[in-house]
């Protein structure tokens, strides 16, 4: 191929495609149906009973999370309290909702060698979670569950590395807790939001 080839393909695959009106009017058209069944961005505001908007990321911060035991549960709190927080940009909030977790494991052997060591080894972790609202007594606002599932093999005579494997394991089974539990909790409130602020 000669040189004026490759220099003509080159500057054609640069040139700018130009935008299709047809693209935009279908983008607009999904937007406008979103908006017609009741999409709203999570963090966008919120209209209460009365119209009045309500912000969804303070009312985040204002959770506070009752203790979790053991040291999967401090660390399931950290990250919790963390989204929470980052949610308003780390502006201090006034608790005004209590959410209380618990983390239950399960574990199943999946795979045999021919020795009859264990080869391959799931792990199931289960999150009942309830919010409520601070008061006397505290008002339940909603209770859910979350349920993830991840594996880890078990190699031959390599203990370090299944101690590794099963460490990343649980690091991955808790930060997919943790994500669900927080958007569990979020559409949640702000569903409550929706329905008492006025």
């Amino acid at each position: 191929m000669s040189k004026a080839a490759l220099s003509t393909s080159s500057s054609s695959a640069a040139a700018p495609v130009p935008a299709s009106p047809r693209r935009g009017l279908l983008g607009a058209g999904a937007l406008l149906a979103l908006a017609g069944c009741g999409f709203q961005p999570l963090y966008g505001p919120a209209s209460g009973a009365a119209g009045m908007a309500v912000d969804l990321r303070r009312e985040l911060a204002a959770i506070r999370l009752d203790y979790i035991g053991e040291r999967s549960g401090v660390l399931m709190t950290r990250a919790l309290e963390r989204r929470f927080t980052d949610a308003a940009g780390g502006e201090t909030v006034a608790p005004k909702y209590t959410l209380q977790v618990n983390v239950v494991y399960g574990a199943e052997v999946l795979g045999y060698r021919s020795d009859g060591a264990i080869s391959r080894l799931r792990f199931t972790a289960t999150s009942n979670w309830v919010l409520l609202r601070r008061g006397s007594p505290p008002e339940e606002i909603k209770r859910g569950a979350v349920r993830t599932i991840d594996a880890f093999n078990v190699p031959d005579f390599q203990f370090f590395t299944a101690e590794i494997s099963s460490d990343a394991m649980q690091r991955r089974l808790l930060d997919e807790m943790v994500e669900q539990v927080f958007l569990n909790v979020a559409t949640n409130l702000r569903a409550y939001m929706r329905t008492t602020q006025g």
